[in-house]
């Protein structure tokens, strides 16, 4: 007979319990509303394709960015468009977009939205891969990078710059395992030593880093009112589709760039030609110190590979 009252008076005390956790819950019990989820959330992806991405980050000891910011999609694409690389084709060098105009259409609207989602404590990180013209084809690059807005400027710092893309090892032909190799995004905490450096115009700088005294040249600081207010060279007609416009834009500087090139090959043919009568005929005005230097130049030209190099190499050295 006890034991079915205390039976009955464990149900009876059930429902109490339950009403209970029902008003902790109603309440906020310590637990986070969907609203406070969703405004921490970490590494929110704001843009993703393959290997790509767009994302929304708080490490990096980011505290007192100015976000959220009002940086337009048109404003964003006016400072990736700026930006410039001094790159070498053969002999010469010129300066090259950092962005592919694919890049620029992309993360000017992906990185625009971040930062107006962005919290002071959050940077956008971004992985982008742009088709580029290279010395004799067309090449994959990455741009990697995080981007905030502070001291009413555009920062970028750069984690890869321009760097050739493969799928697979030049020298092994493995395949490349991007956990083994990922793509870096830059860091406030040290300089990544870029392969190449930005060309800094009007309305653009390198970070000067304040413990130093030295300026960082992976981490640009970008003013975009002025980068905005540049004029353009080119006004187009209002009457023609800008979509037609920017494509004979492209179309033109192509052009001017093949026959740059060609102009390149022809002379640095010419120069090969030289050089291999000078190997030829290996007497005459042909040192054997100026051999040595044409067989390097042939080399470094990929005209001939490493063991015929180091074979010729060999039978010069032998001559002194």
């Amino acid at each position: 007979m006890k034991s079915d009252d205390c039976h009955r008076s464990s149900w009876l005390r059930l429902p109490f319990f339950l009403f209970l956790a029902l008003c902790l819950v109603a309440c906020g019990g310590g637990s986070a509303t969907k609203e406070e989820v969703e405004g921490s959330e970490e590494g929110r992806v704001l843009w993703e394709a393959g290997e790509q991405y767009v994302r929304l980050n708080s490490s990096d000891r980011a505290v007192d960015n100015q976000h959220p910011a009002a940086v337009t999609a048109e404003e964003m694409r006016a400072a990736l468009e700026s930006l410039f690389v001094p790159e070498r084709r053969f002999i010469r060098k010129k300066l090259n977009p950092i962005f592919s105009p694919g890049e620029v259409q992309v993360l000017s609207a992906a990185l625009a939205q971040g930062l107006a989602l962005a919290r002071p404590d959050q940077d956008i990180t971004f992985v982008s891969i742009g088709i580029h013209q290279g010395t004799f084809a067309k090449v994959r690059k990455a741009n990697t990078g995080r981007v905030f807005f502070k001291d009413d400027k555009l920062h970028i710092i750069f984690g890869m710059l321009h760097h050739e893309v493969r799928d697979q090892d030049r020298e092994t032909g493995a395949q490349i395992d991007r956990r083994l190799h990922p793509f870096v995004v830059g860091s406030r905490l040290y300089e990544t030593k870029l392969s190449h450096t930005v060309a800094l115009e009007e309305g653009q700088a390198f970070y000067l880093d304040p413990e130093s005294g030295e300026e960082r040249e992976d981490w640009l600081v970008l003013d975009i009112p002025t980068l905005v207010a540049k004029p353009d060279q080119n006004t187009p007609d209002e009457h023609i589709d800008p979509t037609l416009l920017e494509d004979i834009a492209r179309s033109k500087q192509e052009t001017q760039n093949l026959k740059e090139d060609l102009a390149n090959v022809k002379e640095v043919l010419f120069e090969l030609k030289e050089d291999l009568l000078e190997l030829q005929q290996g007497g005459g005005y042909a040192t054997i110190e100026a051999r040595l230097q044409s067989l390097k130049k042939l080399y470094d030209n990929g005209l001939i590979n490493r063991d015929e190099y180091q074979v010729k190499r060999r039978e010069l050295l032998n001559e002194l």
